[in-house]
Order: structure tokens, then C-alpha cells, then sequence
């Protein structure tokens, strides 16, 4: 493997070097590791947490693009690593922090406007991975996603960094504590609408992404879960018709819950829906509604609510 040449005595390694080359399928590459990596850099939030959770932040050497606040329980392993941008990086900031190791949430990362595609730094021996549940390729936008995205990135990463048993224990605690929720859904058929953004028209999801798989596992049945997509743009007069028990407001920066419920309480129509007028609200960060290290959170946290509501 063609590796940068530098040496980083600040850089504690977190994991032993790989007895055997660790070849990774990517994406839309494949590539191969000689060792672990030690110089890595985490584009998303998403991609942050799972080598957080896998207490892989002395082999990081930077961070970027937070969605929300990083739960307690990873604040100090945090803290030590540098925060690169607001956003994504400008490739120049990446590079002049010598990685070998670029790990992102979403495919944007690697777009043209951003990083560039992943082969490019494959041909400079910086290795790459996407999250499964961002990979297009495996998971077209009119299938519904499962869990085993999450599964998979903790097993890869895990195998990247050398550190199996670390990733196979937290396999099992995540599989265990999602199962737990699916046994007993507090939601179980009760329709919900499921409101992350806008006023004019309401950005919701559709059948097959992280949010949806959420709503599902606490037995929530979604009004739009027979429209293709992840996210998706709906009329308010379909959640007017649908008139849903249960309103599902995803807590983000840009659009918290308490706007979105002040919304709907303060319009003449949408005040009159059942759940606005019995206020059935449920409340989920938008984190917990991707496939990572905090879906099982979500999970548990929307059904908590949801039984609560009973």
C-alpha cells in the first residue's frame, strides 16, 4: 500500500497492527489495509461515533460536520480530537493533516463539490469508507433498509482498526437492544406523520431509510410509507386527510421540534388534527434517526415516549 510518509509521536494507537493485509469492498472501490490506520479523519457525525464507540479517537486526527451535540458518554474522547470544519473540509485542510484513513456518513462527502471521489485518494494511499446506508449501490431508494448497514460498518471498522472483539460486543449490545423494541413496539398500529422541516410544504420521509425504519421498529405505520425515498416532500393536505395519532417531529438545527409543534398548534387546520388537539407529539434528534451508532437510542427513545403517551 502507497502510505504518506510522516510520523505523529502525539498519535496514540488504539489498536494492534493486522497480522494479515485487510482488504475492504467498498462503496465504489475496494482497498486494501497493510496495517491499521492511525491518521484518520472523520467527515460526519455519523462516521465520528462509531469509531467513538469503538474508543478509536486516539488514531484521529481530525473531525468534521456535526448534526447535534455528541452524547455525554463520548464528550471527553471528543474533545481530544481536532474539529477540521463546520462543514466538510476543503481537501488542501485534509491533506495538510496527512490521513491515511477517510471515514464519511454520506456520499456527499465524496462528491465532486466536496472531497472528490474516493478512488482519487485511494491512488494517494489514503483508504476511504462510506457508511453502508449511504451506499446507493446497495441499497436502492424503493427498498426499506434494515439494520444491517449498522452492523456492517461497526464489523468493518472493527476489522480496519484491528480491534474485532471491541466491534463484535458492540455488535451484539446494538442487535440486542433494537430486537428488544421490535418485541414489544409501544406504537404498534398506530399511524404517524413524521415532520422534519417546512411550513409551506412539509419535508417528511418516505418508505426506506433510517427514519422510517425507526417509526416501523416502534410499530408505527408512517402516511407516507408507500412514497419511494429517504426524504420526501408532502402535502399537508395528505396529513390533513390522514389526520395520523401520533406526530413524529424530528429535533434538528435547522428546524427544531418546539418550531414545528408551535406550527401546527397556531395554524386554523392543522391545529384541528386529533394528535395536535390531544397533543400525541413524539420527539427524536435527527442523529438518532440515521443508521449509526445512536439509531438504537432513537429507537428506544421514540418508544419510550410512545408508551408514555398510553
Amino acid at each position: 500500500m502507497k502510505l504518506l510518509k510522516f510520523l505523529a509521536p502525539f498519535a496514540v494507537m488504539a489498536c494492534a497492527a493486522h497480522a494479515d493485509p485487510v482488504t475492504i469492498q467498498g462503496c465504489d472501490a475496494t482497498y486494501t489495509y497493510d496495517k491499521a490506520p492511525s491518521r484518520a479523519i472523520t467527515l460526519n457525525q455519523q462516521a465520528t461515533e462509531v469509531m467513538l464507540a469503538l474508543g478509536l479517537e486516539g488514531s484521529m486526527v481530525g473531525t468534521a460536520y456535526l448534526d447535534d451535540t455528541i452524547p455525554a458518554q463520548w464528550q471527553e474522547a471528543f474533545n481530544t480530537v481536532p474539529v477540521l470544519a463546520e462543514k466538510y473540509p476543503a481537501a488542501e485542510v485534509v491533506m495538510a493533516n496527512e490521513p491515511d484513513f477517510l471515514f464519511a456518513g454520506f456520499g456527499s462527502a465524496f462528491s465532486e463539490d466536496n472531497l472528490g471521489e474516493a478512488q482519487k485518494w485511494h491512488d494517494l494511499g489514503i483508504g476511504t469508507y462510506l457508511v453502508d446506508a449511504s451506499c446507493k449501490a446497495a441499497h436502492p431508494k424503493n427498498v426499506p433498509l434494515t439494520i444491517e448497514p449498522i452492523l456492517k460498518d461497526i464489523e468493518t471498522i472493527g476489522a480496519i482498526f484491528g480491534v474485532q472483539d471491541k466491534a463484535a460486543t458492540l455488535m451484539a449490545d446494538t442487535k440486542a437492544r433494537i430486537d428488544a423494541v421490535q418485541q414489544d413496539p409501544a406504537g404498534a398500529g398506530r399511524t404517524a406523520f413524521i415532520y422534519d422541516s417546512g411550513t409551506d410544504t412539509p419535508f417528511s420521509i418516505g418508505c426506506c431509510g433510517g427514519p422510517a425504519l425507526v417509526a416501523k421498529t416502534a410499530g408505527l405505520k408512517s402516511i407516507s410509507a408507500d412514497v419511494e425515498g429517504t426524504w420526501v416532500d408532502l402535502a399537508w393536505e395528505r396529513v390533513v386527510a390522514a389526520d395520523p395519532e401520533i406526530i413524529l417531529l424530528i429535533e434538528a438545527g435547522w428546524s427544531t421540534a418546539q418550531e414545528k409543534r408551535e406550527y401546527m398548534e397556531n395554524d386554523p387546520v392543522l391545529s384541528q388534527l386529533s394528535a395536535v388537539k390531544e397533543g400525541r407529539f413524539v420527539v427524536v434528534p435527527f442523529s438518532e434517526t440515521l443508521l449509526g451508532m445512536r439509531f438504537a437510542d432513537g429507537v428506544e427513545n421514540v418508544n419510550a415516549q410512545l408508551a408514555a403517551l398510553k
